[in-house]
């Protein structure tokens, strides 16, 4: 407990002295005085008189000042009472609920300050960052009510997928404050089990070519939801969700063991699925699924195998082994074999059944896409052992020898001067080879002849779009990601570009399956849009990297801890990917069509038209995801329409409402580029 003291109480030890032993000098002289004459006498003792009032005054400001210099805050305190109280009502302390609402109340009280002059914050240390804590008085409803000695206060917010510990302090009117901490967990699940309507036996031929609609809404919502429901830890289950995705040579599945997790499985050729180039076509694909609880597994494990914008391909699906891992934790392990081998440099898609479930709920939908190799027979028939085998058949560790442009300059002695001349070089790097540039180049077989085919141009579109490609002017080009100087690796199987040319660290572009949200995962983007990078004279990229950073991921409503049933260790911000495709799109600003991770009929996709971004295009970009049913690593978005606490409409939430979600989400710029990749809590 701190302690107190007035001013005017404090003694100085050591004036004391001082005045004792002046005092005992002052008889001595009156002594001596006194045989002294009647004026001798008089003089003297009005020397002494002026002596003895300028030593008074020397003592007191001695006193005065001593006090100041031995005042020390951290042991008083200058108030004449104690600090003030603050106690926790509700909820109980570690307490777990199933909505996202969630209202704690409390007690305060003062000695010294009356109830209705208490103030109160609230403030939460995020995940991972332990130097700041994030202030979340103004994102929730706060509310004090004063009685005779005390006041009664209450707080409610809506809380993300995970652990919290929020800490409120309380200041009386004299600044002295006092805190306390109150944890809990918002872990919501779905009360009904989900129907299921397709059917497709488990071993027999499946047919995942056809588009799904939106996942539908779960049975209960904060919207909908007057109150908060507080549940035991026992009784929340979890969703299914994918562990691993393998792309693996066909005949050996039966290798993988789920519980090995020191297994390096590469080195059984085991390709990490999502994003991975140069796939052999004779691999299949290998997902593990861990669940608690048994699967109901009366659909496709996977809805769409294939091309994008083309017509699925069928395939398998085979349950190779059930295995426990810990906790009651299991793994179901599936194969899915295509009906027709894989064909070579071709792009190929692949979506989760968002349907699959058990008894808490579904699994967190998922999208990844791998490449084939584009090597064919033409290229190198005299290096392969057996003539009858296409080198796209042959997997990676078995082929005689890798011939690849990207690499191996050696055997392909030709090679360079498709983009260097020698003697007519156009800049200190001899470029302007046979095909003049580095596009030129890359598209001769990215054009989807002899390579893999890249996202669409702009010439392809039906309107003449200026921001949805990176290559509409000479500042971005294939190089400006990619190094065209080596070939793919697993580690790097996009061949891009390191970071700097004095650092070997290469850029990076994480996804779902790897992504925890740290800003140096997204360098291939961030390396560009931080505002000051210009390449070829051209002006600067938008600065992106920023809201990767604090203050912005500290109030970004992105900034997110995926669930663990979510099968993701992103903790926070969103990838890039979740919203723009690399090469371009159809839409302004590279953004994708399908939302969500869940394929999309064509009526439900995100699309725009024209080139410039509209409250209307903002609109339908944001409830893409914010439309109760989208679950993005196990959080669903949600647009309520009506205050959780009041039940007042909520202004911009409302069915009619025409203004962009930016005039409230966009923070201090207001703009849909902050609203977008750091949302803010609305202060009106």
């Amino acid at each position: 407990m701190s302690k107190r003291f007035n001013l005017t109480t404090i003694i100085n030890v050591n004036s004391l002295d001082i005045i004792k032993k002046s005092k005992s000098t002052r008889l001595a002289n009156k002594k001596a005085i006194c045989f002294l004459g009647k004026e001798k006498r008089m003089n003297i003792m009005k020397r002494m008189n002026v002596k003895r009032k300028l030593f008074t005054y020397i003592v007191i400001w001695s006193v005065f000042l001593s006090s100041l210099l031995l005042y020390s805050p951290q042991t008083n305190v200058l108030s004449a009472t104690g600090v003030p109280e603050i106690s926790m009502n509700t909820p109980d302390e570690g307490a777990v609920f199933n909505v996202s609402t969630v209202e704690l109340t409390g007690k305060i009280s003062s000695e010294s300050t009356t109830p209705d002059l208490l103030t109160i914050k609230v403030f939460e240390q995020l995940p991972g960052d332990s130097e700041q804590p994030k202030e979340m008085t103004l994102d929730g409803k706060l509310s004090i009510t004063p009685k005779d000695k005390d006041a009664d206060f209450s707080y409610s917010g809506d809380f993300s997928e995970g652990p919290h510990t929020l800490t409120f302090f309380v200041t009386d009117k004299d600044g002295v404050s006092n805190s306390v901490d109150q944890s809990f967990t918002v872990r919501t699940t779905v009360t009904e089990r989900n129907k299921v309507t397709q059917s497709a036996a488990l071993n027999e031929t499946v047919d995942p070519s056809q588009p799904s609609t939106k996942e539908e809404a779960t049975s209960q919502s904060a919207a909908s939801t007057p109150g908060t429901m507080q549940t035991s830890i026992e009784e929340n289950r979890n969703r299914p969700y994918m562990a691993k995705m393998y792309l693996i040579p066909k005949g050996s599945e039966k290798l993988y063991d789920p519980t090995d997790t020191k297994r390096d499985w590469t080195k059984e050729h085991f390709l990490p699925a999502e994003d991975m180039t140069r796939v052999p076509v004779g691999y299949q694909i290998l997902i593990d699924i861990r669940s608690d609880e048994s699967l109901s597994k009366t659909q496709p494990l996977i809805t769409f195998f294939g091309e994008h914008g083309k017509d699925g391909e069928k395939g398998k699906e085979k349950l190779i082994n059930t295995l426990d891992i810990s906790n009651g934790i299991k793994s179901f392990v599936y194969t899915f074999t295509p009906e027709k081998k894989l064909s070579h440099r071709t792009t190929y898609c692949v979506y989760l059944n968002p349907n699959i479930a058990n008894d808490s709920g579904k699994i967190i939908p998922r999208f990844l896409k791998f490449t084939t190799v584009s090597i064919n027979q033409q290229d190198v028939e005299d290096l392969s052992t057996d003539p009858e085998m296409k080198i796209a058949d042959i997997p990676d560790h078995k082929r005689s020898l890798d011939f690849n442009i990207h690499g191996n300059y050696s055997n392909v002695t030709n090679a360079c001067q498709y983009c260097h001349s020698t003697h007519n070089g156009k800049n200190e790097r001899l470029e302007g080879g046979t095909f003049g540039n580095e596009e030129n180049l890359c598209m001769t077989c990215h054009d989807g002849t002899t390579g893999t085919q890249i996202g669409p141009k702009v010439v392809e579109h039906k309107e003449t779009l200026k921001t949805n490609q990176h290559n509409q002017n000479s500042s971005s080009s294939c190089t400006s990601c990619h190094n065209p100087h080596t070939q793919g690796t697993m580690e790097n199987p996009n061949s891009f570009k390191p970071v700097s040319t004095a650092d070997s660290h290469i850029r990076t572009y994480k996804k779902a399956s790897t992504a925890e949200g740290k800003a140096d995962e997204f360098s291939l983007c961030l390396s560009c849009h931080r505002g000051n990078a210009v390449e070829k004279g051209d002006k600067p990229a938008s600065d992106i990297n920023q809201y990767y950073s604090k203050p912005h991921i500290n109030e970004s409503l992105h900034n997110i801890n995926a669930t663990e049933d979510s099968g993701s260790t992103l903790n926070g911000q969103f990838p890039c990917a979740e919203c723009h495709e690399t090469h371009g799109s159809n839409n302004i600003k590279m953004l994708r069509e399908e939302l969500g991770n869940v394929q999309l009929k064509a009526e439900d996709k995100f699309k725009t038209t024209g080139s410039t971004w509209t409250d209307s295009d903002e609109r339908k970009f944001c409830i893409s995801c914010h439309n109760g049913s989208t679950n993005i690593y196990g959080i669903t978005g949600k647009l309520s329409e009506k205050d959780a606490t009041t039940g007042d409409p909520i202004s911009g939430h409302q069915k009619e409402d025409k203004q962009g979600c930016s005039s409230c989400h966009g923070g201090p710029s207001k703009s849909a580029r902050e609203a977008a990749h750091a949302p803010k809590r609305a202060t009106q």
